[in-house]
């Protein structure tokens, strides 16, 4: 039988990845409508929150099983739009958890979620570079490797805020007496 902590952790990691596949759902598909395929990608907070409650493969689960579930939902799993969530999803995930590891408190969450969204245009931009050879979209690679550091930074500064006020919480939850 699972103990208490399992089940914790089982329950917590349920509800970051349920709130990565409501913010999929819910985000408008494109923000920026001078650069198509450029949006922030809010539910990218799902994996780097996991990365930095629980501290490793959690995050890389996460990021994997969001882009599936979203897939199914939406009904296009194993098309290319799902290839191309998956592959910068996870890419994002596994650079942001290297990252986090090696630099320790030297690259701050603001910085690993840069580097995951710099990871997670770049890794889509090589599908579609691969599915199309079109030499034409290396001029779109800039714009996409700018606006995924600029996602990077925002998603890194609703992670960090969302984490204060965890913390904030569970330090009020110790003081309870009951």
């Amino acid at each position: 039988m699972p103990s208490q902590n399992k089940i914790k952790k089982l329950t917590i990691l349920s509800l970051i990845l349920a709130s990565g596949i409501a913010l999929n759902l819910v985000e408008p598909p494109f923000l920026f409508f001078l650069a198509p395929g450029i949006k922030i990608g809010f539910s990218n907070i799902a994996t780097l929150f996991a990365l930095y409650y629980f501290g490793g493969i959690e995050a890389v689960l996460i990021g994997a099983l969001r882009p599936i579930i979203v897939s199914l939902i939406k009904g296009n799993i194993f098309t290319l739009e799902f290839i191309l969530s998956f592959s910068g999803s996870i890419s994002a995930s596994i650079l942001m958890l290297v990252f986090k590891k090696a630099g320790g408190k030297k690259i701050s969450i603001k910085g690993v979620s840069i580097i995951g969204g710099i990871t997670h245009n770049l890794a889509q931009f090589m599908v579609i570079y691969v599915v199309t050879l079109n030499k034409l979209l290396l001029f779109y690679l800039p714009l996409l490797l700018f606006f995924g550091g600029v996602s990077g930074f925002i998603i890194g500064l609703i992670t960090q805020f969302l984490i204060n006020r965890l913390k904030k919480f569970e330090d009020e939850e110790k003081l309870t007496p009951w």
